[in-house]
């Protein structure tokens, strides 16, 4: 459900927003608390990166920059979180949402530890953009990565090669009769709608376990819980994810002249890059 944009809260949090900038603001249901979470999302002034402001309570947030350097988590998603014990879960597809919109200095104040998830894809973002008329902006890449990089656990691996535009590319291999294996690529002269409403997937016993089984799509012995928007929706997911945790690099990723191939990996080893990234 939307809410109305708000001034920031605090002057701590006003001095990085753009004055005159735009805002839009959700209020959704988390995934662990299964309260309503609050979220507002300021423009910020240019190279302040995405900020997270998480209100608890106190006369100022506690702030954590989306970078590599703030992730403390890594298990089925991506948590940042600090010293004195703040943390904040699922960053990643809010991360994706905006960086496929063109955005990159944001700051984003939420009074809960963790980001709504809605069906589990970044439509609940990408659909607060559009109902707050802010145009997707065009990203020029204009960042050299500097040398191949890769990083190997196993049979699972993922690289990054300079090219001369951005693009991802991920082999999936489950087994499962509806995935198996499956390749597929996205890059930026595409549309954002292709990865955009991809949503997370896990089993149906995992899914209940958690209380997700009615929100979200879950695998069945043959199938799915519910009609998927593509026949590879899963794999398109996992480029989605790839996406938000490669803006853990502190700039928009579309604007890396990069092609990143992950075969099998996931968010641990999608930062383990980011952090060895030279650019």
């Amino acid at each position: 459900m939307l809410i109305q944009s708000n001034p920031p809260k605090t002057e701590a949090v006003n001095k990085l927003v753009t004055p005159g900038g735009f805002s839009f603001g959700l209020t959704a249901k988390g995934l662990t608390s299964k309260k309503d979470i609050k979220t507002v999302v300021h423009e910020a002034k240019p190279g302040t990166g995405i900020i997270f402001a998480i209100d608890k309570g106190n006369a100022e947030p506690v702030v954590l920059p989306a970078t590599a350097k703030s992730v403390v988590n890594t298990l089925r998603n991506v948590t940042i979180g600090d010293g004195a014990g703040t943390r904040l879960c699922i960053v990643e597809h809010l991360l994706a949402a905006v960086s496929l919109w063109g955005l990159e200095d944001l700051v984003v104040e939420i009074d809960g530890p963790e980001l709504p998830l809605g069906d589990g894809s970044a439509d609940i973002w990408t659909q607060a953009l559009k109902d707050a008329s802010i145009e997707p902006r065009k990203i020029t890449a204009d960042r050299v990565l500097k040398a191949p990089y890769v990083v190997t656990k196993g049979d699972r691996s993922l690289m990054a090669i300079p090219d001369e535009k951005f693009s991802v590319t991920y082999l999936m291999d489950w087994n499962h009769p509806m995935i198996g294996k499956r390749w597929q690529s996205w890059s930026s002269d595409q549309n954002i709608d292709e990865l955009s409403i991809c949503r997370t997937f896990g089993s149906m016993k995992e899914h209940q376990m958690l209380g997700l089984a009615d929100d979200v799509v879950s695998m069945t012995e043959d199938g799915f819980s519910k009609p998927l928007h593509f026949s590879d929706e899963p794999v398109r997911h996992k480029l989605l994810d790839l996406i938000g945790d490669l803006a853990l690099i502190g700039f928009n990723p579309l604007r890396l002249k990069a092609r990143f191939i992950s075969v099998k990996a996931g968010h641990e080893m999608d930062v383990e890059l980011v952090r060895g990234l030279q650019v």
